[in-house]
């Protein structure tokens, strides 16, 4: 019998059900949280204007939470019902979640699959749901799951982020910055550049910081140019707006003009990330293109 594969997220790689359901992705929710009330991300709240919207009308600031054991079991469940034999769950970064260790914990005692494989994305959005992507077409074509935890490795080796954000107090007060505090400290209507240590923790560090959003998305190029000058295969990237779209496609516009070699697509910050980040974030992730890796492959 052949091998059938689920692939699992949670919500905040931001994959539109559309997709999800084309590549047979499952997916689940992370709590955000107010005070006592729990919304599910990508269920009642599937915008970062949604969440921008409700923050206006509370009076306490949101905060996250981890899906449950429970959650993730019932995941797993709904994959042996589906007829798949094997699962692999992608996660977003250990770095700013508790996801992955909950998830290993659950899947490493679970009887109900041949084999589940555990894989911290070491980011989020779509740095994270470009691995479940590749993963879901690798399996499609049925490699095993070392071979494809052996090609999101690869793919991770070349996977870079660039992330500003309006206010930094969000990411101070839920306690998802962990380097780069004395860089930004004590400076007032800066826009600080951040980024993942994809290679390390995979925590969110500040490498740099700008008096507009202009000018970060300079360094962002340069950060990103230094990127193409090394690589020596096709390269994906997503332009991501946090609740701005009009400067979201005016930066696609920008990037597609200055680098017409790159694939580049758009993408929104999901309300989970949107709850760190604070609104009119602005993002971009890029990486060897994923749809070549699996085609090579």
């Amino acid at each position: 019998m052949t091998k059938k594969t689920a692939i699992i997220v949670d919500s905040s790689a931001a994959l539109p059900a559309e997709i999800r359901r084309s590549y047979g992705i499952e997916e689940v929710s992370i709590p955000i949280l107010f005070g006592q009330e729990t919304y599910m991300g990508g269920q009642d709240l599937t915008s970062l204007a949604d969440l921008v919207e409700l923050m206006a009308k509370k009076d306490v600031l949101p905060t996250t939470s981890q899906p449950s054991p429970a959650e993730w079991e019932q995941a797993l469940n709904q994959a042996v019902q589906a007829g798949y034999t094997e699962a692999i769950i992608i996660t977003l970064s250990s770095g700013i979640s508790g996801a992955f260790q909950t998830a290993k914990l659950v899947a490493d005692g679970f009887d109900g699959l041949e084999e589940i494989l555990v894989v911290d994305s070491k980011l989020t959005n779509m740095g994270q749901a470009s691995q479940a992507l590749l993963a879901a077409k690798l399996a499609e074509k049925g490699r095993t799951l070392a071979e494809i935890d052996q090609a999101l490795a690869a793919f991770r080796e070349d996977l870079g982020v660039r992330l500003v954000v309006n206010d930094i107090s969000h990411l101070k007060r839920t306690g998802r910055l962990s380097r780069g505090q004395a860089l930004i400290g004590g400076l007032l209507n800066i826009k600080p550049i951040l980024s993942f240590d994809i290679v390390g923790d995979g925590k969110i560090g500040a490498v740099g910081k700008a008096r507009k959003m202009s000018g970060a998305k300079e360094q962002i190029q340069e950060a990103f140019e230094d990127y193409l000058r090394a690589a020596d295969f096709p390269v994906r990237a997503y332009i991501i707006d946090g609740n701005n779209g009009k400067l979201g496609d005016k930066w696609l516009k920008d990037f597609q003009a200055k680098y017409p070699t790159v694939a580049f697509e758009r993408a929104s910050m999901d309300p989970v990330i949107g709850v760190h980040t604070g609104d009119g974030a602005m993002a971009v992730i890029w990486s060897h293109d994923w749809q070549v890796m699996a085609k090579e492959d």
